[in-house]
């Protein structure tokens, strides 16, 4: 037995790679704060700058016009570069759009500094599946994923409340951008000064975590050969599934995300105490759910080879779920009934965290980044189109959300359908020689990526 490993089986492993995932999850908290402020405050918002229902939905979904350009650049540049120097730059700059947006004298000038914030935040999800795929083990890439996931929920509940609450000490909205700006600027910086794009590379990680954290490597990425070209991966049934659930999956959560404050102080006449409130507990289901998910993923995938059973089991109950709780809502006349309704959709939407397992489970280590870029096209198609089609809903129909929540409902089917055609048990894709063939993967390889990758 060699020294190193001697050391790496005697030594108290240290936990590092969870410093670095509470960092993140930070991050991402922030993120979602920062993203909350404008749904939060916009029936204020509308109120100053006499925004229509039409224009307010094209606001909301502004950010997530350049938010959709730059994922797939931003995930190359993970690739490239690596995350720390990618999200601590791109958190300074977004903060920076946040905070000037307490400046705004205009739906036009808000809505610059909502593209500028979508630009900006474009790498941070695909660095947390980069980060996953760098610093934990397959057994462990679920509750990583899921972990790292819930602190949007979780911002978004937290922000709903914090937000509320300075619009009602500083007797306005304006403050509550300059306030969340300026802490992302201080928490970006530091994320970027204690992060390493390794493990190998962070001083503070002993040889018994390195040994933890390599202890399942899938053969796959350590085999010579060719990498998957864009066109192996449009071939894959997997990657539509990927694509399309995650479509289906965005388009609900950020259509809930954008106009939850409004229909509670619309719809249902909730005062500013009560919409503060109302959305912590919408949201903060989100939470539980994102929990619930993780844990329960890596413990039955432990416990079982049979992939499929298990994660279409996950994705099962959760785009069912979603959809009986959405289709639901339109005949909802009673607050409490409504935050019921919402809150058990969130829980069960929320179940999609697992997504930012995917690629470290499916795609080779190499392509990990890009892959959750890609994938994050589909989330960024998502957000921008709920926002904009709930808008002009509500507005064709004079104020009602019921033909609104139908489309979140059918959307929620979406989900569950792309889910239910990714294959689990293989990579997503294969590399293919000139002939067309799938380029060499030991069989064992191929079965490891299967079993956690």
């Amino acid at each position: 037995m060699t020294t190193t490993t001697t050391k790496a089986t005697t030594s108290k492993r240290t936990w590092v790679r969870w410093q670095i995932f509470s960092i993140l999850w930070i991050l991402v908290l922030l993120n979602f704060i920062d993203r909350a402020t404008l749904s939060v405050a916009m029936p204020f918002i509308a109120e100053e700058l006499e925004l229509t229902p039409e224009a307010q939905g094209v606001l909301l979904g502004s950010f997530f016009w350049t938010y959709l350009l730059f994922q797939i650049p931003g995930g190359w540049l993970l690739d490239r570069f690596g995350p720390r120097r990618i999200v601590g730059g791109a958190g300074v700059v977004w903060g920076f759009f946040q905070l000037i947006g307490g400046f705004a004298t205009s739906g036009l000038f808000l809505t610059f500094t909502r593209l500028g914030l979508g630009a900006t935040e474009a790498p941070v999800f695909p660095a947390g599946a980069k980060l996953n795929a760098n610093w934990l083990p397959a057994k462990e890439r679920a509750r990583g994923a899921t972990f790292v996931d819930a602190a949007g929920p979780f911002g978004a509940a937290v922000g709903g409340l914090i937000v509320a609450l300075m619009i009602g000490a500083f007797g306005g909205w304006r403050m509550a951008f300059i306030v969340t700006g300026a802490i992302t600027i201080v928490v970006a910086a530091l994320f970027a000064l204690y992060l390493r794009d390794t493990p190998a590379q962070h001083k503070g990680v002993n040889e018994a975590e390195l040994a933890h954290i390599g202890s399942d490597e899938a053969s796959v990425d350590t085999a010579t050969g060719p990498l998957p070209r864009a066109a192996d991966y449009l071939r894959s049934r997997s990657f539509w599934g990927l694509m399309f659930g995650r479509l289906g999956w965005a388009t609900v959560w950020w259509g809930i995300i954008s106009w939850t404050p409004s229909y509670l102080s619309t719809a249902l006449d909730f005062d500013l105490a009560g919409l503060g409130w109302g959305t912590f507990l919408v949201y903060g289901m989100g939470v539980v759910g994102q929990l619930v998910a993780g844990y329960t993923a890596d413990r039955w995938r432990q416990a079982t080879p049979r992939f499929n059973l298990v994660m279409k089991t996950i994705f099962g109950v959760s785009g069912l779920g979603t959809a009986i709780a959405i289709f639901s809502l339109p005949g909802a006349t009673d607050g409490a009934v409504a935050l019921a309704l919402l809150s058990t959709a969130v829980f069960f939407i929320n179940f999609g965290g697992l997504y930012w397992a995917i690629p470290a489970w499916l795609a080779p280590k190499k392509q990990v980044g890009t892959v959750g870029g890609v994938m994050n096209v589909a989330s960024s198609g998502g957000g921008a189109l709920a926002p904009i089609v709930m808008g002009f809903a509500i507005g064709a129909s004079g104020g009602s959300f019921a033909g609104s929540f139908v489309f979140l409902g059918v959307c929620a089917t979406v989900y569950l359908l792309g889910s239910m055609l990714i294959d689990f048990r293989k990579p997503m894709a294969h590399a293919r020689d000139r002939t067309g063939d799938a380029a060499a993967v030991d069989e064992a390889g191929a079965e490891t990526i299967g079993s956690g990758r």
